[in-house]
């Protein structure tokens, strides 16, 4: 009985060790910005024979705007609330395209009229900018019992 009791405790140990690799670590997923390149990084000058466009689309006036952004935050009140992203700058219609959450980076490209309108889903669309903030907002707790 001690032999069996001994081989099934030295099987276990085995196990556990096994199962659990040195190499093994958790991960703390934290989102981060992707690092800015500087035009030094990218030297486009080999590229001379490439044709130039010649007539200006919409998409290339949206890139030009989202050049000029500048990061804001989202800041809401309640913990756990979410702020809608609506596809024009109203909020008469049924035009919530989805939402951001609390200390959320936005990269706003303009603010007019109360909404500011930012690329989301590689669209721009609008949130009221009563919500956005130039720093990131507090820690909201989540309500105790």
């Amino acid at each position: 009985m001690k032999n069996k009791l001994m081989f099934l405790i030295i099987g276990l140990s085995v196990l556990v060790f096994v199962a659990c690799k040195a190499n093994d670590q958790e991960t703390n997923f934290i989102p981060t910005q992707p690092p800015a390149f500087t035009e030094d990084e990218f030297d486009l000058s080999d590229n001379e024979d490439m044709d130039e466009p010649t007539d200006t689309s919409d998409e290339e006036e949206d890139s030009e705007l989202i050049n000029e952004t500048r990061t804001m935050y989202v800041k809401l009140a309640t913990y756990g609330a979410v702020l809608n992203v609506r596809s024009s700058p109203t909020t008469e219609e049924d035009n919530i395209v989805g939402f951001l959450v609390h200390t959320e980076p936005v990269e706003v490209i303009s603010i007019e009229n109360g909404f500011a309108s930012f690329m989301y889903k590689d669209e721009i669309c609008y949130i009221s900018e009563d919500f956005l903030s130039e720093n990131i907002p507090p820690y909201i707790s989540p309500p105790t019992r």
